[in-house]
């Protein structure tokens, strides 16, 4: 009864968000004129997008991790970054934060750092690419006031400046009292120990990173015909991007639900929602083949897991 419950906790709420979600979209969407949008020129237009976007991505997500262990670890190559996170896809398949843990665990096996230091370095990785995020919603919100893009742009420059002063606060030269407790932690000890030029070189990484992945959702809907001006997509598939946090299983349902709701002016609930699934089997397809072929490190992981843990009781006596 108790592993049941511990399933149903685990489980409950994404698998009830993605059929809640998917129940909105069937009562309100015409399914089958969805279906009928997919032919094989927008699949074979997207496809293509998403084959450059993969290239790209790849080469992006190892750079990241090399530039933020090029310090303090030389050795890790370029190549063990691209295995590791290819690897980590097949968790992340089901929901970014699983991928995110398995990427933190690879990562410190791989370059020799602790866990937790890893898990930080993934940590500020994240917190860059919300600020990015942000960051594109506010120029979106700049650049698309001729086109009335709807956003509290307040409130985004407000959390944009928070994301920096936490990261400030994390790296500030002075004490900060009672706050050093945490501060002194090992998860955040990337953030602190990063040199000024390569936590800038991080944020035109990063920024180049979310600006493609922009591309790629104006691509998407390009080929499924539908024409959105460059600053509403800046606002709103950032807005897609953010729903797709969600605890949902892989994301799907309230995903589709913010690409059907946030570009509804610009097209069809069927012609949206064609183009959303499309989008998300794409990267899912992508996500789970790399981790495919990748899935070595993650047996390697398994068959070295309990020789470390017996080393460890060995030391222990």
């Amino acid at each position: 009864m108790a592993r049941v419950w511990g399933i149903l906790k685990r489980w409950g709420v994404p698998v009830s968000l993605t059929l809640a979600a998917i129940a909105y979209l069937v009562h309100f969407v015409d399914i089958a004129d969805t279906v009928s949008r997919m032919t094989p020129r927008t699949l074979a237009i997207l496809g293509t997008a998403l084959l450059l976007f993969g290239f790209f991505s790849t080469t992006i997500e190892a750079m990241t991790l090399r530039r933020l262990l090029h310090s303090s670890r030389p050795d890790f190559t370029f190549m063990t970054a691209v295995r590791i996170k290819s690897s980590s896809y097949l968790l992340a398949v089901v929901h970014y934060t699983l991928g995110a843990a398995t990427l933190s665990v690879l990562l410190g096996r791989r370059s020799g750092v602790s866990i937790e230091r890893a898990a930080g370095i993934i940590l500020l990785v994240m917190m860059v690419d919300l600020g990015m995020v942000l960051s594109m919603i506010a120029l979106g919100a700049t650049l698309g006031s001729s086109v009335a893009v709807p956003v509290q742009l307040g409130l985004v420059i407000a959390i944009v400046v928070g994301v920096a002063g936490g990261l400030a606060l994390l790296r500030a030269p002075f004490s900060l009292g009672p706050i050093d407790v945490l501060r002194d932690r090992e998860l955040f000890s990337a953030a602190r120990g990063v040199s000024s030029r390569d936590l800038a070189e991080l944020i035109v990484v990063r920024f180049v990173f979310v600006l493609g992945f922009e591309s790629l959702g104006w691509a998407a809907l390009t080929a499924f015909g539908v024409s959105v001006p460059p600053a509403v997509v800046l606002v709103n598939f950032s807005g897609v991007m953010i729903t797709s946090m969600l605890p949902a299983v892989a994301g799907i349902g309230p995903t589709q639900i913010a690409m059907v709701e946030f570009f509804r002016a610009y097209g069809s609930p069927e012609a949206l929602l064609a183009c959303s699934v499309a989008l998300s089997a794409g990267l899912i397809t992508r996500r789970t083949l790399l981790g495919i072929v990748f899935v070595g490190e993650l047996r390697r992981e398994d068959s070295e897991a309990p020789k470390l843990r017996g080393g460890d009781e060995e030391t222990a006596d």
